[in-house]
């Protein structure tokens, strides 16, 4: 357990703080600044979402890439790529002058907003920065997001994830995470794993299923700021096996059925649940 705990300690430390920038630096410098002066000693990671060119220069005159052969659109994406890499150096070089650790990712992808919901997703990033509106917009009076990229990442990316919007430096908008249930509801199902499953036996598991918690869709409950969640029809099954008990929990297998169940449900609404925009 002790172990365990140490392990999350270390990922929490060491977790990364991902910021959206483009191809312009000087369009997107203000938003890493927000970031690197809040950083708190996490490592940054510069995200960029590179969108490759619909169309391919020849002879001055730009072409549909699907119109143009194989070998002059190898040549230009391989110009794009070196471009891109150069501007991400140069994002890099910005967190060094400020004594940050940072690193990059390029994630190619048509749609930025897609893209970067995506890789949120695949990256399982939990902290997350990107511009509210381009700097031009801002105003002291500046509460809502201006962008139809922050609007759809705002609304799309996963829950667990903590996202700070800003614009020229300053902080808009913050859509806070919501995982301290799952949090507290993983930690608490791991211990069930931990202490009680052990000490049953096969045939007590196949019992304990035969009497699997039944939930109905008839009646639900409204929990405020979230999906309709199923919670007051769950019922235990009639089951002679609730008079088994364990030795070290003292809960027979209706009711160590009903809490594992339970905990499993609200863990997964909570994660799936990303309908409502902090």
């Amino acid at each position: 357990m002790e172990e365990e705990a140490a392990a999350a300690t270390s990922q929490i430390l060491e977790e990364k703080i991902y910021v959206a920038v483009g191809r312009e630096v000087w369009k997107n410098i203000s938003n890493l600044m927000w970031a690197l002066e809040n950083s708190q000693g996490k490592k940054i990671c510069i995200l960029h979402i590179h969108q490759p060119s619909p169309t391919i220069p020849v002879l001055g005159t730009r072409f549909d890439a699907s119109t143009v052969d194989e070998e002059s659109v190898r040549a230009y994406r391989g110009k794009e790529t070196a471009k891109t890499e150069m501007i991400l150096q140069e994002y890099l070089s910005i967190c060094l002058k400020k004594g940050v650790q940072a690193e990059k990712l390029c994630v190619e992808m048509d749609s930025i907003e897609k893209g970067i919901v995506e890789t949120i997703y695949q990256q399982r990033i939990r902290k997350f920065v990107m511009g509210a509106a381009a700097d031009k917009h801002y105003s002291m009076k500046m509460e809502d997001l201006k962008s139809k990229k922050a609007n759809f990442v705002c609304q799309q990316a996963p829950v667990m994830c903590q996202i700070h919007f800003t614009c020229k430096g300053n902080l808009i908008h913050t859509r806070e995470a919501r995982v301290d249930e799952v949090r507290a509801l993983s930690v608490l199902l791991s211990d069930f794993h931990r202490l009680v499953l052990p000490q049953i036996s096969a045939g007590s598991l196949e019992e304990a299923a035969r009497s699997s918690i039944d939930i109905k869709s008839s009646d639900i409950l409204s929990y405020p700021g979230r999906s309709e969640v199923v919670l007051s029809d769950i019922q235990e099954e009639p089951n002679d096996s609730s008079s088994q008990v364990f030795p070290c929990s003292g809960m027979g297998l209706n009711m160590l059925n009903f809490l594992l169940n339970s905990t499993k449900i609200w863990q997964k609404l909570t994660i799936q649940n990303h309908e409502h925009c902090e």
